[in-house]
């Protein structure tokens, strides 16, 4: 089994200053200073912590973290280069960079794979897991899920139609919105067909989302006005620029963008790795350990049939559903049921 490798948080560079022969010998304002210009580094081990066994590594690039609006071109295909004899020297085929939307171009993204680097985020994981914490989050506010009113704004995606797909048999009142009129209109029309229930369609996305008990964002709105008044928002979009500018939005609330699992082997990473990057290396493991769980990260069409696959496979590894991801931070379920009804959420 190869190992992967995990794009570090920026620390500031901290953890590549210790990894340094040179470096951490410095004075730390010194080494700072150095940081920008340095090469792709392997920082540090992830081990599987029960069996000791070593499962890939912390790579630190911090010249994609600083200033990296001002990166010039050529010094960010030096680092694409480094990055990639660095992988192809230690055999790792598998790069794990959940953020890699907000640093990457698709050109960069595009030469990593041709030359053989699989990237993952730990997107499949993120959407199962959202979905489990949906449903979990139900259970909790049982008394009020015929009541609630529910937004789903890019409902004419894939990832969008699959939300409504799942949704519409819990609810009473469900409004889809995006860009494409015909394509929502007949997800409508399926929707009423398969199970009863008429969804309101609309291009507007304060129409879609404001008043709305739960919304759930499966592409970003390009205007509108609708995050005050919100209860709780599913971030099912990509970990890109525009999920910052929401995140500095909203602050009232609940804001989930994953949901949190534990399986039945325990990561050893770094105490300040964040939690989206948990999420990306449990799905690296996954993905090298688990040949149809790979298979359908790489070649399976999106769907609930998908979504149930990838449950069986991670009941095979004793999953527990613990709780969710808010605002990069682990919240249990108790957590959340104590926040939602200490503030008043449900009225």
């Amino acid at each position: 089994m190869s190992p992967f490798a995990l794009v570090g948080d920026y620390d500031r560079g901290h953890r590549y200053i210790k990894s340094h022969p040179i470096l951490k010998l410095l004075p730390l304002k010194w080494a700072e200073r150095m940081i920008p210009k340095t090469k792709a580094r392997l920082t540090d081990i992830i081990y599987d912590n029960e069996y000791e066994k070593k499962l890939g590594y912390i790579i630190d690039v911090p010249g994609f973290f600083i200033d990296e609006d001002k990166l010039k071109d050529k010094d960010r295909a030096k680092l694409i280069e480094d990055i990639i004899r660095l992988l192809q020297i230690n055999n790792i085929q598998v790069l794990v960079f959940p953020l890699w939307r907000k640093y990457l171009t698709l050109e960069e993204k595009f030469y990593l794979e041709e030359n053989s680097i699989i990237l993952l985020d730990g997107s499949l994981l993120r959407l199962v897991s959202l979905i489990a914490t949906v449903e979990k989050l139900f259970g909790i506010l049982k008394a009020k899920q015929s009541e609630m009113e529910v937004g789903i704004w890019g409902a004419d995606s894939n990832i969008g139609q699959l939300w409504v797909e799942f949704l519409a048999p819990f609810l009473n009142y469900l409004t889809i919105g995006g860009n494409d009129i015909k394509s929502l209109e007949r997800l409508s029309n399926k929707t009423l067909y398969d199970t009863g229930l008429s969804c309101q369609v609309t291009l507007d996305p304060n129409q879609c989302l404001i008043n709305k008990d739960i919304i759930i964002l499966c592409s970003i709105p390009q205007e509108g006005n609708f995050f005050g008044k919100n209860r709780i928002v599913i971030f099912s979009s990509s970990l890109s620029n525009e999920y910052f500018v929401i995140e500095q939005k909203y602050q009232s609330g609940i804001l989930i963008e994953s949901g949190w699992i534990l399986l039945n082997w325990d990561l050893k990473l770094p105490k300040e790795t964040k939690a989206w990057n948990k999420i990306g290396a449990l799905e690296a493991n996954l993905f090298t350990v688990d040949n149809l769980y790979r298979d359908i990260l790489l070649n399976y069409p999106m769907s609930l049939n998908t979504i149930q696959k990838v449950k069986e496979i991670l009941k095979k590894y004793g999953v527990i559903y613990k709780g969710m991801i808010s605002n990069n931070e682990i919240m249990t379920y108790d957590g959340f049921r104590r926040y939602y009804f200490r503030n008043y959420l449900d009225k």
